[in-house]
């Protein structure tokens, strides 16, 4: 016979059609009219946080850098020989960190996101969600969960509550941290 457990399992399919629903009403807005504008100012935003972080963090290392320069001076300023070998040592171990600051800033300046990624974001979107309902309804298994993948971060189950919360990602294209939550009601 059906043991309990089964039964009050959702079943595979019925789940599967109410998160690709989701997923779909979740994006459609962006393929309505006015919806790229819509996607432009949702990429905007995120990235525009994503922009303060890394010019907080440039100009931390910035100043970092300067204070080891300072170091550096005033170390090479007070030379001896007494002291040389601790002060060769201890500029070898500045250069070091001077040279990992210098590639950080050098990371985090690529990592500024301009008007033309921008402008791949939209389109590679676009792109995608223009296709997304026939992805999900009409194609392969492994498709389908390759595009589910990628607009969804995680799906949390509630069975005794009867609950779906499905985190997608605001944006399923460009690797944008942001997400929003959807709720599902079994």
């Amino acid at each position: 016979g059906t043991s309990v457990c089964q039964m009050n399992a959702i079943p595979k399919d019925t789940l599967e059609s109410m998160v690709i629903n989701t997923v779909l009403d979740f994006y459609g807005p962006y393929l309505e009219n006015g919806g790229r504008q819509k996607l432009s100012e949702t990429i905007k935003a995120q990235i525009g946080t994503e922009k303060q972080d890394i010019a907080a963090a440039r100009q931390r290392a910035e100043s970092e850098l300067e204070s080891i320069d300072g170091i550096i001076n005033n170390l090479l300023d007070n030379i001896t020989e007494t002291n040389r070998q601790y002060v060769d040592k201890r500029l070898n171990e500045l250069t070091q960190q001077k040279q990992q600051l210098e590639a950080r800033i050098e990371e985090l300046d690529r990592l500024s996101l301009s008007q033309a990624e921008i402008k791949r974001i939209v389109a590679d979107t676009m792109r995608f969600l223009s296709s997304l309902e026939y992805t999900l309804r009409e194609s392969l298994a492994q498709e389908k969960l390759v595009a589910l993948r990628q607009c969804i971060e995680k799906v949390s189950i509630n069975k005794p509550a009867g609950t779906v919360r499905l985190t997608v990602h605001s944006v399923p294209v460009g690797n944008l941290e942001g997400t929003e939550e959807c709720h599902i009601s079994i």
